[in-house]
């Protein structure tokens, strides 16, 4: 028997088998609008079917790598078989997609790759359409500005990671870019963003999202993490806005830059219902920085880091700044302002700085002001605050230092268990304050001094952020008065009598046992 027939059978067959298995899927797709296929569908490119195929109709495209530059000037509707599936692959050419003109346009499940742009919108560009674009991928591209995406338009993401693109411009392997923004996102119009992630992108302004000035970005449930900027003056690892942002229920996590590493803000930006954390600022601002109009609401900011700037959780220059109902923790400067550095040049602004049902504790700093700074021309304001746990290696403003500007403190804990002092410098009290020493001056109606407020650990006492629980028999229960309507964590005021000090209220009912009076004879 000749041993080597099968073999041979198999060496001739193998390649007819393989063929079969690799236009499978094109086959079984022959349903779809779109292929590689001349003779399975009706456009054999993605370019074929938005130029000449119907419009507002779903165009499907079936599994494969599209080699294309596609340039969109109708409203189309394109459905790929997924972001693992479908790819539309720019070849280091151009842009991928252009949105050319004011057409509404619908993308869904594709990978956008491989763009190279000289000018802006390496993955996807959009001057001036309505742009949905959904389940899908952009990654890998390279622009001066808007690496990913850039918008001039309208635009709405949902279910979109954008990924691994880079905002620079190149001579050669030279790059010649100082000044370039947005390495997954530049809006310069509107867009909604839900559901997406934006991760290991890097440009010199906005390594992950640059909104700019005069544009409008509403986020939701977004993660925000692992992106850069590079330049020796950037801002905004994470997120840069100069426009008006909103961002609820998010991430921002573990970016990197000279200030602003989680956040930098020169526009008007409310973040709520977020995390903010692991962000790395080599200057200022590890969290955020802010130059503006900031409000963060029922938000943790922890665990990042600032050089010497200071500012390890949240840095402003000027603007008005409101913390709610939050938790500015366990992060660190090298400069001043462990936590917090309200530091207002005279020549920049006047800053206003509120923090109301907010929680200070275990932030640290190689300068001063463990938990806060206040310097320059800085106006700040507490409100039911707990300071507990943060330290300096200066060991007079443990707690608080104040080298300029002015602060009024109502309801408030301030308190150090180690060694050192609470304040340093002067604070203007409105009343019911405690404080474990006598460091902060505080002569106010209902002021406590050398007072151990009897506070429990720092961890999840319910509601969305991290609070200090009052302990039985603290002096802070029952002995605030003008509190707001609610505590930290959203309890209502007052749980009692009167309300608490300090940002927790006190909410558990109190049951006593009464034994009954028995005369022996």
């Amino acid at each position: 028997m000749n041993r080597r027939l099968p073999l041979l059978f198999i060496l001739l067959v193998l390649p007819l088998l393989m063929g079969s298995l690799i236009f499978a899927n094109q086959l079984h797709a022959g349903t779809a609008d779109i292929c590689l296929l001349p003779s399975v569908c009706t456009y054999v490119s993605i370019q074929d079917a938005v130029s000449n195929g119907p419009e507002n109709t779903p165009l499907t495209i079936a599994s494969g790598v599209y080699m294309e530059n596609v340039s969109i000037s109708r409203s189309v509707i394109l459905v790929g078989a997924g972001s693992g599936q479908t790819i539309i692959d720019g070849d280091a050419a151009d842009s991928v997609v252009v949105v050319s003109a004011a057409v509404n346009v619908s993308i869904s499940g594709v990978t956008v790759r491989n763009g190279d742009a000289s000018l802006d919108g390496g993955g996807l560009l959009n001057e001036g359409g309505v742009v949905t674009l959904s389940d899908s991928v952009v990654e890998d591209n390279i622009a001066p500005n808007g690496a990913g995406i850039l918008n001039d338009g309208t635009m709405i993401l949902d279910d979109v990671t954008v990924r691994n693109n880079t905002a620079d411009e190149f001579v050669g392997n030279v790059s010649i870019c100082s000044d370039c923004a947005g390495g997954g996102i530049l809006n310069l119009s509107v867009m909604t963003m839900t559901n997406s992630m934006i991760h290991g992108n890097t440009a010199d302004f906005g390594g992950g999202i640059d909104n700019a000035a005069m544009a409008d970005l509403t986020a939701t449930n977004i993660t925000v993490y692992n992106n850069t900027a590079t330049n020796t003056n950037s801002q905004g690892g994470g997120i840069e806005n100069l426009g008006v942002m909103a961002v609820t229920g998010s991430d921002v996590h573990t970016n990197t830059a000279r200030n602003g590493a989680g956040i930098f803000n020169e526009g008007t930006l409310t973040v709520s219902s977020s995390d903010v954390y692991d962000n790395v600022a080599s200057g200022r601002g590890g969290g955020f920085h802010n130059t503006f109009s900031l409000t963060m609401q029922t938000s943790n900011i922890y665990d990042n880091q600032a050089g010497s700037g200071g500012g390890g959780g949240i840095s402003t220059d000027s603007g008005t700044v409101v913390l709610d109902r939050s938790a500015v923790y366990n992060n660190f400067a090298t400069g001043s302002g462990g936590g917090i550095v309200n530091n207002v040049d005279l020549v920049t602004g006047a800053n206003s700085f509120t923090i109301t049902n907010s929680t200070i504790s275990g932030n640290s700093t190689a300068g001063q002001g463990g938990g806060l700074r206040s310097a320059g021309s800085a106006v700040t304001n507490l409100n039911n605050v707990t300071f507990n746990g943060n330290t300096s290696t200066v060991v007079n403003g443990q707690s608080i230092s104040i080298l300029a500007g002015s602060m009024t403190a109502k309801n408030t804990i301030i308190a150090i268990s180690g060694s050192g002092t609470n304040c340093s410098g002067n604070i203007t009290s409105q009343g019911r304050n405690i404080v474990s020493d006598n460091t902060c001056h505080l002569t106010g109606t209902g002021d406590l001094t050398n007072t151990n407020p009897r506070l429990g650990a720092l961890q999840n006492n319910g509601g969305p952020t991290l609070t200090h629980a009052l302990l039985l028999g603290s002096p802070a229960l029952d002995s605030g008065s003008g509190c707001p309507a609610v505590d930290q964590r959203g309890v209502a005021r007052p749980f009692g009598p009167a309300c608490d000090r300090g940002a927790y209220e006190y909410d558990q009912v109190i049951l006593r046992v009464y034994l009954p009076f028995v005369v022996r004879p």
